[in-house]
């Protein structure tokens, strides 16, 4: 039965479906099950999570699934991603798929600050929705008011990046992501950053769209930053510097905002000064502080509820008169620090420089009713592992999730995976012998191995120690430092760097951090790392947002649980995600050596996907040196002698 299904599900995405075309000549080794269950969970209006190894050509499923069942069914196609580069993967395989007959209205959309023409706009966050609100509102923005229909029709008919989106508009003096999201209403499928659906943006995006929840089909690509990138969307931090600043704005806009800034100000430094140590805060305690900082000034007018409103009306205010302002951002945290209750840490920190904050615990708080709402979704990525955490963490239905876990499509004789048993970055552990042994353990492998070597640590901390270290051994290969810094070009840089020390010079090896942007989310295309080093786990270190992340967790999902799911799979995650720089194509052959011994324990071991099973090895520059050595020339057989 399940051969018959698969058989099926090939022939109806094949390349001469009467549905959507297949977008390559075949498909692949993996995809097929991929398919035959992507396509069962979108008719059965479910939300399959897909732990789905790099190659496996996870956004042709996931495309060709949803637009058949989407465009047969009315439904709109959104494929989220956090990453431009994966924008540019979809609106690629977008193009094959019309390259074989079939024209697919779609629309690339990111951030609005990100296309914006007005040279005087603000960078981005609050402060340019501030910005965009008043110009929008006063018709003042010109790029907004004018027609822009010869455009939008223009850009429907043929799938753009959104680089060339913006070009178009550009040429014609109109807004790009008004020209977006006027076609974006008329589009089949949308590619867009998650934070059009998970986060107050979600209610003005779908009205414009003229779509319900239950009109769509979600893609989340790269799944496992989901829950985080949710978690930050609701943050906040307000110290006595911010307060003292928003009322420096605020004297020449409003006098008496300006003078209950400053009283909060002093109310908040008293505060915090007095506490020893950081600690949980309760929702009453910051209340009090500001209207205790209210009360020094007499009357009965200055209430909480009334300094929200000034401070908010002093940012409108600037920003209508073209005044930079965080004024804003203040008048948000007041609301939400008040306003906001369930899977919310409240935190003070002390000190001259101290603090009132808050956290999102529970990302379910605001994915739950989407995933509730919406038609059905797939949610994929290549360490998506545990499917059934992810599920638990968004809130998914225990009645629509579906569960799958595939394996990799690569040779398995193409990587060497390796988990040297005597390093660890173990707290207690760390010391300058552990630390020669891990740069000892780096420089070994980056002398013997041929091309380009990786490696990533824990924290910048731990690599300033070895980089210390590896300055004085006399390596073979140039060494490149990641800055945290960096911004794109010097990542684009350091990748060009890597090309370049390969031709001319035997390669070059490359220092990270795990979680940074050097180990996820970059295409290390044509092989261009021989090996990869993954050093330590990186375990986040005890803190009161840690300790209160699990206790929540273990309360919500039980003791065990809580531990795995606040501190252990998210270590496990990013040194996965580090480890797959290695290998992007079935043709790459590389090494992989995690100096951690812990990884050879139960506790942690159990934590790795099926297809990721690391071998104990004492001598792991030697065994990589091996691997990726070429093979010796066969010997000649001897001319036999003439007698």
């Amino acid at each position: 039965m399940v051969l018959m299904e698969r058989r099926e599900a090939l022939a109806s995405f094949g390349p001469t479906s009467a549905g959507v075309p297949w977008p390559f000549d075949r498909v692949r080794d993996g995809q097929s099950d991929f398919l035959v269950d992507a396509r069962r969970s979108l008719s059965e209006g479910k939300h399959l999570l897909a732990h789905a190894p790099t190659g496996l050509g996870k956004t042709a499923v996931a495309l060709v699934a949803a637009l058949d069942y989407g465009l047969a069914a009315d439904k709109l196609v959104l494929f989220l991603t956090s990453r431009q580069s994966h924008h540019r993967i979809a609106i690629e395989t977008i193009r094959r798929i019309e390259a074989r007959g079939l024209r697919i209205p779609t629309i690339d959309l990111i951030a609005k600050h990100s296309m914006c023409l007005q040279e005087a706009a603000p960078s981005h966050g609050r402060a340019f929705q501030e910005f965009c609100d008043f110009r929008v509102k006063s018709r003042t923005c010109s790029f907004f008011t004018r027609d822009n229909s010869a455009v939008v029709a223009a850009v429907l008919q043929r799938t753009l990046h959104v680089q060339e989106l913006v070009r178009a508009s550009s040429a014609c003096r109109v807004c790009p992501h008004r020209v977006a999201m006027d076609a974006a209403a008329q589009s089949r499928l949308v590619v867009c950053d998650y934070n059009y659906v998970f986060s107050d943006i979600r209610a003005r995006f779908l009205p414009r769209l003229g779509r319900s929840l239950e009109d769509l089909i979600l893609i989340v690509d790269e799944a496992h930053n989901l829950p985080d990138r949710i978690r930050a969307h609701l943050v906040g931090d307000l110290s006595v510097l911010d307060v003292l600043r928003a009322a420096k704005e605020a004297r020449s806009i409003d006098g008496e905002v300006a003078q209950e800034l400053v009283a909060v100000a002093k109310s908040l430094e008293r505060f915090v000064t007095s506490l020893r140590s950081e600690r949980i805060a309760r929702k009453d305690e910051f209340l009090d502080v500001v209207e205790e900082g209210l009360r020094t000034l007499g009357g009965d007018a200055h209430s909480y509820a009334s300094f929200v409103e000034g401070v908010a009306f002093a940012g409108e205010d600037a920003v209508r008169r073209g005044v930079p302002t965080h004024l804003g951002e203040v008048a948000e945290f007041l609301v939400r620090w008040r306003d906001q209750d369930e899977g919310i840490l409240r935190l003070v920190v002390p000190g001259t420089e101290g603090k009132f904050a808050f956290r999102l615990l529970d990302p379910s708080v605001l994915s739950r009713a989407i995933f509730d709402g919406v038609h059905a979704s797939i949610l994929m990525s290549g360490t998506l592992f545990p499917a059934e955490m992810y599920a638990d963490l968004l809130g998914i239905s225990h009645t629509r999730r579906v569960l799958r876990t595939y394996t990799s499509p690569f040779p398995r004789e193409n990587r060497l995976l390796l988990v040297s048993p005597n390093v660890t970055t173990l707290f207690v552990k760390r010391g300058r012998e552990m630390h020669d042994a891990i740069a000892r353990e780096i420089g070994g492998i980056a002398s013997v191995v041929p091309g380009n070597v990786a490696a990533f640590f824990p924290s910048y901390e731990l690599l300033e120690e070895a980089h210390r270290r590896l300055r004085g051994i006399r390596l073979p290969k140039r060494i490149l430092v990641e800055r945290p810094e960096w911004s794109k070009t010097q990542r684009d840089g350091a990748l060009e760097a890597l090309r370049v020390a390969r031709a001319e010079s035997g390669g070059a090896l490359l220092l990270g951090v795990q979680g940074g942007s050097l180990s996820e989310g970059v295409d290390y295309q044509d092989n261009l790392l021989a090996a990869v080093i993954v050093v330590g786990l990186p375990l986040s270190p005890p803190s009161v947002e840690g300790e209160a992340l699990r206790d929540y967790y273990a309360r919500k999902f039980g003791f065990a649980k809580g531990h795995d799911y606040a501190v252990v799979y998210p270590a496990v995650n990013r040194l996965m995600q580090a480890a797959g720089r290695a290998i992007r194509s079935e043709r790459d052959r590389a090494a992989i050596v995690l100096l951690e011994g812990r990884i050879l324990e139960p506790r942690y071991a159990r934590c790795l996907p099926p297809d990721f099973t690391p071998s104990r090895s004492e001598v792991p520059a030697s065994e990589a040196s091996r691997f990726l050595s070429p093979p010796a020339p066969p010997t000649a057989e001897p001319s036999p002698r003439i007698r």
